[in-house]
């Protein structure tokens, strides 16, 4: 995708609109560990590098 790694790197989580207002104001994490046996990479919050579909 690129030559060389950029500076910024966008990351996108999966919320609706609400929820993403409220953790750019939150002055600590409210977002929750996934805790699905589904979760292949383990519990955790997870983003999408470059990528809002996925997310």
């Amino acid at each position: 995708m690129y030559s060389c790694f950029p500076q910024i790197i966008l990351g996108f989580h999966g919320c609706d609109k609400d929820l993403g207002e409220e953790v750019l104001k939150a002055e600590k994490s409210i977002l929750k560990n996934s805790q699905n046996t589904y979760d292949w990479l383990g519990s955790g919050i997870y983003f999408w590098e470059n990528n809002h579909l996925r997310a």
